[in-house]
């Protein structure tokens, strides 16, 4: 039976027709594993950096969220908490079905990685929350109904699309007039030691691959063009600094970006065990002199960017 967020079917299978398919296989495939395996670590690490988030999104109880790249879920489970209940014009009427997606006060994790969803899942459900939904799927062909979501959020799942433009102008038409959006991104890299320490020791030997679309985010003006063009307004764009753990020590932390997909294909391109081996003894270094008694802390520079859906936004879709 079809709902109002368009399925009935809260364990939905994978999207066909994805246009994102370098993704896709990237996050299904060795990005999506080492995701899984350092999920603790990276809630860690952006453990002060999410409540600017939800403080940005400003979710109330009865609203529908959609959660952009939700990966292993936390986001989603915590929209989900915020949201619970019934809307104020729906207190007291016991008669509608819990059961139903299109259900008041839950939210709705959209992902391309089916191994991160079955874990969202698994957490979900440790953490009672029933209302936490998780559909696999394409942003830039969202799969919801058109005006079915009160408030879209992302934790830095917004970087990664194929082509911003379709995929923002997509969410931009499920979203309810007015609907808020909330999400963060990274600042450039220069200005953030969560991928400067690393990157730039790399750099001085070897031509580091650019992510061109993910660039585009690290530029406020070209954050705000994007979004007015896409079907949004009332732009802000803030900048968030705030410390960021690593890990317990050098080793730790080493263990970790040895694992990097991206650091052990650069080292490995090398061929030359001794040259890597001296590139990383540096990187440690540098990491050994952010040690404090808790661990080793860095400093993470992200964008909060909160805007609305504009009234001429969406429209034209046929409903799933």
């Amino acid at each position: 039976m079809a709902s109002r967020f368009g399925t009935g079917d809260r364990h939905i299978g994978k999207v066909s027709g994805t246009a994102n398919a370098a993704q896709t296989q990237r996050w299904n495939g060795a990005s999506g594993r080492y995701w899984i395996e350092h999920r603790e670590r990276h809630l860690a690490e952006h453990q002060f950096l999410i409540p600017y988030l939800f403080r940005g999104a400003a979710i109330a109880s009865g609203e529908r969220v959609l959660d952009v790249g939700c990966g292993c879920g936390h986001t989603t489970i915590m929209a989900a908490q915020a949201a619970f209940g019934m809307p104020k014009a729906a207190k007291g009427v016991r008669s509608l079905p819990q059961e139903e997606p299109g259900w008041p006060g839950v939210a709705v994790g959209l992902d391309l990685s089916g191994p991160m969803l079955n874990v969202a899942r698994r957490l979900a459900a440790q953490a009672g929350a029933a209302n936490a939904w998780f559909v696999q799927g394409d942003a830039q062909a969202c799969p919801l109904r058109d005006n079915s979501i009160d408030v879209l959020i992302s934790n830095f799942g917004v970087m990664f699309f194929d082509d911003p433009y379709i995929a923002f102008t997509s969410l931009a038409a499920v979203m309810r007039p007015h609907g808020r959006l909330a999400f963060l991104c990274w600042q450039d890299d220069t200005r953030n030691e969560v991928f400067a320490i690393p990157l730039r020791a790399l750099s001085a030997h070897v031509q580091l691959p650019r992510m061109s679309v993910s660039d585009l985010f690290v530029d406020p003006r070209q954050i705000t063009a994007l979004l007015l063009g896409t079907g949004w307004d009332d732009v802000q764009v803030a900048s968030v600094t705030e410390p960021a753990w690593l890990g317990a020590n050098v080793d730790d932390v080493m263990d970790y970006i040895r694992g990097m997909p991206m650091i052990h294909n650069i080292t490995a391109s090398f061929n030359d065990p001794v040259h890597s081996e001296s590139i990383l003894a540096g990187i440690a270094e540098e990491y050994r002199k952010r040690q404090h008694p808790d661990g080793i802390w860095v400093r993470a520079a992200a964008w909060l960017v909160t805007a609305r859906r504009a009234l001429s936004a969406g429209g034209g879709r046929n409903p799933v």
